[in-house]
């Protein structure tokens, strides 16, 4: 028999979260020494949930981000990693990797519709660096290629940090993007 289980309101792993939660809470200097003693004195002693809850009353508790589930209509954390890490993937394999997400990823889903816009992004570079490398041919303007490989790598960034902010990754420039997606179109019938 355990020595918190001679009050059985209360078990040995709500006890044990409660006390790492007020050792956390101190190490965070959210709570003085003083304050610590007096509220593990409260856990430790604990009868029932309400007492214990008492050694807790007023500090703020904050689930990982992981474990939060999402507002309706918003992306889960892990999705926006996905789709962050999709559009990251451009700058290692430029259209291959978006492409491989995309037809791996379930259609419609925030992977999948990521994975098109980060698609459409890296083919329009690639158009933008075609055009690029013609035009510095054509009038010696060498600096050109350095300037549009810049923008590529800057424009992968933006739209991966957008992407992981559960935004569209390409935003606002979607607009003049080759190949961009569409929504599907309800079928008549």
């Amino acid at each position: 028999m355990s020595a918190y289980q001679q009050f059985p309101g209360v078990t040995d792993q709500q006890r044990d979260r409660a006390v790492n939660h007020l050792s956390a809470c101190y190490a965070e200097r959210s709570i003085d020494e003083a304050e610590l003693d007096r509220r593990l004195d409260l856990a430790l002693n604990a009868r029932d949930r309400i007492e214990l809850n008492r050694s807790l009353q007023g500090l703020a508790r904050i689930a990982p981000a992981v474990l939060t589930p999402p507002r309706p209509g918003q992306p889960a954390p892990a999705e926006n990693v996905a789709a962050g890490l999709t559009q990251l993937s451009g700058l290692f394999t430029w259209f291959v990797a978006p492409a491989v997400v995309k037809a791996a990823s379930k259609p419609g889903s925030r992977v999948w519709w990521e994975a098109s816009r980060a698609l459409s992004l890296q083919l329009t570079a690639g158009a933008v660096a075609v055009a690029a490398f013609v035009l510095a041919l054509v009038l010696g303007w060498d600096a050109l290629l350095f300037f549009g490989w810049l923008a590529w790598f800057g424009g992968t960034i933006w739209a991966s940090v957008r992407a992981f902010n559960g935004k569209s990754g390409t935003g606002q420039v979607e607009p003049f993007l080759l190949a961009r997606p569409e929504r599907p179109r309800p079928a008549l019938g």
